[in-house]
């Protein structure tokens, strides 16, 4: 393979620039919206369907916990969900552990499952 590229130029500037003056200029470029202005931009923004995050409802979901499953469970969980009318994978898994928890009657679990749903 040929190793002899031509090097890139950008106006013909051999010289470092220093980083605190890139800093400079671009804080020195930043100018607020006015009110006004920010109306505008979220009218425009929400017909685009794009929506504020503040309006959305956090979902109780931010623990990620990675399994492996057996092949065909993923489907199987799928299926479920849609059987007791689950709106997603987490919600179905949710149920199956309330379920669990029921079938063992176990006071204690019973307890943490409760602490669990209260706090989120």
């Amino acid at each position: 393979m040929d190793s002899s590229r031509s090097k890139i130029v950008i106006d013909e500037i051999e010289e470092d620039i220093p980083l605190q003056q890139v800093v400079e200029v671009s804080s020195n470029n930043n100018v607020r919206l006015t009110e006004r202005q920010l109306r505008e931009v979220e009218a425009q923004s929400e017909k685009l369907g794009f929506s504020r995050r503040e309006k959305r409802k956090r979902s109780p979901f931010v623990i990620q916990k990675n399994i492996k499953i057996r092949v065909g469970m993923d489907e199987l969980l799928s299926e479920l969900g849609k059987a007791v009318g689950a709106k997603s994978d987490q919600e179905t898994f949710d149920i199956a552990i309330a379920r669990l928890v029921e079938r063992v009657g176990s006071a204690r679990l019973s307890g943490m499952l409760e602490d669990i749903i209260k706090d989120s």
